[in-house]
């Protein structure tokens, strides 16, 4: 169990740092060889096709319930039978909707671009676009069937595996513009969807992963538990899209292009981060409350350490926020910086706002993360609309940031006040050297891109330099002032096998 738990942490983390590397590698070369503009043409593309995942936004989650329930009892019959029916119902369901993307995709780019010359390399790439996310939907479904056959770590593994595919077809290809990362995409996905298929009949032990007979029993059950996740699912749409959408209506195609980026890199670290929260602290924590299954002490551990692990991550982007720019897009730009500050306040936040959401989960009780999903949605549009209208670009960044601030906070005190927490809990001794330590992080990263925006002549690798040790001697510092990060490096050694033997001898 521990090996396993192990295993499936550091894959999943693994999986997230790869592919964070890959797209960080992809995107600088996407903006040198095309420009910030193309890469603002991609994102509103994708962003549009990304409207097919209503098409099963919630079945992938059941596939996961329901084939883990089919394994614990042997029954490999009944993980045909699951897959079977939602792979027919993605397969549907995503060609309806991706036909009727295609039918209207002249009047949605006319509408979003402004410019007819840009419009028209939307509308031609749109295809593929529609084509690599339909594979995509599809190879979800095994994908995920792998979480419920207990092995996350392959899951992981040809994720891994995938982003170098997309990554070395899009590196051979970045000389055919737009048309070369479409037709990338269609090889990723195509190389996920095929490796996810050998990948199950080996687990499964039989080239027949598919069954021929129909349960309506089970089509019924599974039909109920995806429309339940559909609703959750389908408000997510309004998040990452309606921010595009506005930064498109109310800003450029440039604008649409550095929030991409800044948005890639703060939603990477943040996935690192609730990866290994999901994975590793709660067993951490079960271990050390002895499983009692108090609830309170659990969600208290969790945020204690979610804000001490969180902190140094997030906040390291603020810090490091100028060099990226120059790094990354060869320059300082205000609007990519302002992005990363605006994305790293947003999600902190919201980050701190999941052990509510996971408990939640565990226990059943779904109405609260509901009514996040849905406050955020109906925030998102409504700020953005009045940020855009005002302040323009950056009032949707703004509008984005406190969208997921006040999301957050309506998760944690309805939580809170349900389970009798009080916010006095959730004070830790260290607490005062955690705000020392994340304003130095924020001040010095908003000193640092002003001075190096103002004297952008100078070398700044040399203040990359300092700043990258003042940087390891200030977390030094804060490990060794806050207790609860040492213990959880206690606790993840603890799960190592060769701790266990020296524990018994």
């Amino acid at each position: 169990m521990h090996n396993r738990l192990l295993i499936n942490a550091l894959s999943t983390v693994g999986q997230v740092v790869i592919s964070g590397l890959t797209y960080f590698l992809l995107y600088g070369i996407w903006v040198r060889e095309l420009g910030v503009k193309q890469l603002g043409i991609w994102s509103i593309v994708w962003t549009i096709t990304y409207f097919a995942a209503m098409a099963n936004g919630g079945i992938p989650v059941g596939v996961v319930k329901f084939v883990a329930e089919a394994y614990t009892k042997a029954n490999t019959e009944k993980i045909r039978r699951v897959l079977t029916i939602s792979v027919g119902l993605t397969i549907i369901l995503n060609s309806l909707i991706c036909f009727f993307l295609y039918l209207n995709v002249n009047w949605i780019f006319t509408l979003l671009i402004d410019s007819s010359n840009d419009a028209q390399i939307a509308i031609s790439i749109f295809p593929a676009s529609l084509i690599s996310f339909w594979l995509l939907n599809i190879a979800n479904v095994f994908l995920l069937a792998l979480d419920g056959l207990q092995a996350n770590y392959l899951r992981s593994i040809l994720n891994i595996l995938s982003s170098f595919v997309l990554f070395i077809s899009a590196f051979i290809l970045k000389n055919n513009g737009l048309n070369g990362i479409a037709t990338s995409y269609i090889i990723y996905t195509s190389f996920l969807l095929a490796s996810a298929v050998i990948s199950l009949i080996t687990l499964l032990k039989t080239p027949i992963i598919l069954s021929l007979t129909f349960d309506s029993i089970l089509f019924w059950a599974l039909l109920k538990y995806f429309t339940k996740s559909q609703i959750g699912f389908t408000s997510i749409l309004f998040y990452d899209p309606i921010t595009k959408f506005f930064l498109a209506k109310y800003g450029s195609l440039e604008s649409v292009g550095l929030y991409e980026m800044a948005n890639r890199l703060v939603s990477q670290v943040r996935t690192m981060i609730v990866s290994a929260n999901q994975v590793m602290i709660p067993k951490i924590i079960e271990t050390s409350v002895k499983s009692t299954g108090d609830t309170k002490v659990l969600y208290i551990k969790m945020f204690k350490t979610l804000i001490n692990i969180s902190s140094p991550i997030f906040f390291s982007i603020i810090f490091f926020a100028p060099y990226i720019s120059l790094i990354w897009i060869g320059e300082i730009e205000l609007f990519f910086i302002a992005s990363l500050y605006s994305l790293v306040f947003g999600w902190y936040f919201h980050t701190l706002s999941s052990p509510a959401y996971i408990n939640n989960m565990s226990t059943g009780e779904l109405k609260q993360n509901v009514n996040q999903h849905l406050l955020i949605a109906t925030l998102n549009t409504a700020l953005s609309a009045f940020g855009g209208v005002f302040l323009g670009e950056y009032g949707i960044l703004v509008a984005w940031a406190i969208t997921l601030l006040l999301s957050s906070v309506f998760l944690i005190f309805f939580y809170q006040k349900e389970k009798q927490i009080k916010f006095i809990d959730l004070f830790f001794d260290s607490f005062y050297y955690f705000l020392i330590f994340s304003t130095v992080l924020i001040t010095g990263g908003i000193i640092g891109s002003y001075f190096l925006y103002k004297n952008s002549h100078i070398t700044w690798v040399n203040f990359l330099y300092i700043s990258a040790l003042f940087y390891i001697f200030l977390c030094i510092w804060f490990i060794r002032k806050v207790p609860i990060i040492s213990n959880i490096c206690t606790n993840l050694l603890n799960l190592l096998p060769l701790k266990r033997i020296e524990r018994k001898k």
